[in-house]
């Protein structure tokens, strides 16, 4: 073979190899940005709904159906706001910030759910209705389990009335229910 024609032949092959690259590379960008926009329509949608709220109030902006949905599911999570402000739980601030981070994220999620669609979700509209169920009874089982939490960790035996800090981990099994419900919600405790 000519000299020209090898060279041609190397060219064309490197020409090949850097357009499956491009392709592969394409194909990597296109699945990363579906997950970035996944993340940015979910906060989008929460900073919708807080500016509807602010400016004509959710009664107009949401199903009325939807509406007294999420109000019974923010009791639940307001429940668990409330008992983390008395004294038993200022005593245990790593519990207290795992169970409040918990609660947060699961009621985003319920919210996310009921107002959202595929886009922030993630879920398709076949399955969104038992997630969300699933997301409200777990919402419900931590706010249970807080309260009960918050009930034995008063009476447990200790030296001092305050823990000062000490996780009662092990003296009651409330607390091995309450990390239960912080592991369905993501929460597991670090080892």
């Amino acid at each position: 073979m000519k000299p020209a024609t090898v060279s041609l032949i190397r060219f064309g092959g490197t020409l090949i190899t850097v357009g499956w690259s491009t392709l592969g590379l394409a194909f990597l960008a296109s699945l990363t940005q579906d997950k970035i926009v996944y993340g940015q329509s979910r906060s989008r949608l929460i900073r919708q709904l807080d500016e509807v709220r602010r400016n004509v109030g959710l009664d107009d902006a949401i199903m009325p159906e939807s509406l007294e949905f999420l109000e019974t599911s923010a009791q639940q999570w307001e429940r668990i706001e409330h008992a983390l402000q008395s004294q038993v739980w200022r005593n245990q601030q790593w519990l207290r910030a795992r169970i409040d981070m918990a609660a947060r994220s699961a009621m985003e999620e319920i919210v996310i759910l009921e107002c959202g669609s595929v886009a922030e979700s993630g879920i398709p509209d076949t399955e969104a209705d038992s997630v969300l169920s699933q997301a409200v009874a777990n919402l419900r089982w931590l706010a249970d389990q807080v309260d009960a939490a918050a009930g034995a960790i008063t009476t447990y035996p200790r030296e001092h009335f305050d823990s000062n800090g000490i996780e009662p981990d092990g003296v009651i099994p409330e607390f091995g229910l309450l990390e239960q419900a912080l592991a369905r919600l993501g929460q597991a405790k670090p080892e």
